[in-house]
């Protein structure tokens, strides 16, 4: 590729103009080039650290004809690298993908997740001690824990203290899943679990009163999608968005949703109750993972990962800097979320540094940040000897309206995976 711009994993932006050439799957050399008028920009293939293929997104399950697409959905992201944690265990899934010869992301999975029944009401019993999970030496070192509990009766810390320690003198890496619970995640942090998923909510306040070191992916889109249903209107202008910015929902999703809830459960979360600690403790640490929670209602590979990015980029914009919302006699949706403004993306003349500064920390989330995690090959990195994973767009990331997304083509491995322009025959989906 001539004189194109790579993402500085280091110096979190792009660089200058470089030649890039791969060979055998692995970039080969990057040299200084010649400036050209409208370069393309390359991003490294981003990771996901939470999906579930076996769930469809509408309520079902993920059907045989339906997962080559699932697949290719990641990919119209720009996602190299995902990793499974509610599935079964998807050796088959591995060998159908190399037999169909599917065009796929590299996927990893975590150990079988370990589920911790809630505390029973007016009992004071303690969880038995030590992990009964049999280690799959086809999957990573992640061992999720699912904390689920009912009226706000916490767990036995001094238990969960001893399944985090056993997990670690074992080689793995405890992961606590929170599912929003009102106590839940303050039980994972008080006995020092390193990772948590899912929203924590308001008024946590945990760098500056607990000083807690820990990664979050806080999974902000599930309780977001929920909370869609009941406002059609926003919806109507959401879809059209992602479908916009993702190629293959607006081809093969965007129609296939039903809204209604056949059973409203009295116990929904609150969107807006989660949005402020996120808004808070973003910007005081360097500690969030992305995960899109893909298989979730509503959310469909990598369409749940634009809905997340949207998120994050409203939550985090500053709000003196934000556009007025007119309201006139009842306040709208994302009004009465947070306050008077849209939940567009900023145009980039009205504020170019605070998005593209925000921009810059999503994309080093989305890269270096969570494909550490995961123990992706290429390190989250563009790089002399590493694989060629990369996605190709067409403007800059960091000052184009749509923002990160949509992508122009998905590079895997030196091989043109993901296009929307018309492609030779098996050349690309």
């Amino acid at each position: 590729m001539k004189s194109v711009r790579i993402w500085d994993s280091e110096k979190s932006n792009f660089g200058g103009f470089v030649d890039l050439e791969v060979v055998q799957g692995k970039i080969l050399s990057l040299k200084a080039a010649v400036p050209t008028v409208q370069p393309k920009y390359l991003l490294p293939g981003f990771c996901d650290a939470s999906v579930t293929l076996g769930s469809n997104a509408r309520g079902g399950k993920t059907g045989r004809e339906e997962i080559a697409t699932y697949l290719s959905g990641f990919l119209a992201a720009g996602f190299s690298h995902i990793e499974s944690v509610g599935d079964p265990n998807l050796s088959n899934l591995q060998s159908e993908i190399t037999k169909s010869k599917w065009l796929s992301p590299v996927i990893t999975q975590s150990q079988k997740p370990a589920l911790y029944a809630e505390l029973a009401i007016g009992k004071e019993t303690l969880y038995h001690s030590g992990l009964t999970f049999s280690p799959d030496s086809k999957r990573n070192r992640h061992i999720p824990i699912f904390l689920k509990e009912v009226e706000n009766r916490g767990f036995s810390q001094t238990e969960l203290f001893a399944k985090r320690r056993e997990g670690e003198e074992k080689g793995y890496l405890p992961v606590a899943y929170t599912f929003a619970d009102k106590t839940s995640w303050e039980d994972a942090l008080d006995t020092g679990f390193p990772v948590i998923f899912h929203p924590m909510p308001e008024g946590t306040n945990l760098y500056r009163a607990q000083k807690r070191d820990f990664r979050w992916a806080p999974m902000l889109s599930i309780l977001y999608l929920q909370e869609l249903k009941t406002n059609p209107e926003l919806r109507k202008e959401e879809v059209p968005i992602w479908s916009r910015l993702h190629s293959v929902f607006g081809s093969r999703w965007k129609d296939s949703l039903s809204w209604e809830d056949e059973e409203e459960s009295s116990e929904t979360i609150s969107f807006s109750q989660y949005k402020s600690t996120f808004q808070a403790e973003a910007e005081v640490g360097k500690n969030l993972l992305f995960a899109s929670g893909s298989g979730h209602w509503g959310l469909f590979p990598g369409q749940a990962a634009i809905v997340e990015v949207r998120l994050w980029e409203t939550l985090l914009a500053k709000p003196e800097e934000r556009k007025v919302e007119l309201v006139k006699e009842k306040p709208g949706f994302w009004a009465s979320l947070f306050g008077n403004f849209s939940p567009g993306l900023l145009p980039t003349n009205r504020d170019p540094e605070s998005i593209s500064q925000i921009r810059r920390e999503i994309i080093q989330t989305l890269t270096v940040r969570t494909c550490s995690f995961i123990g992706a090959d290429h390190e989250g990195k563009i790089r002399v000897g590493g694989p060629a994973h990369f996605s190709i767009h067409d403007e800059n990331p960091l000052k184009r309206s749509s923002g990160i997304f949509p992508i122009e083509s998905m590079i895997l491995g030196g091989k043109l995976v993901y296009t929307p322009k018309p492609t030779k025959e098996g050349t690309a989906k």
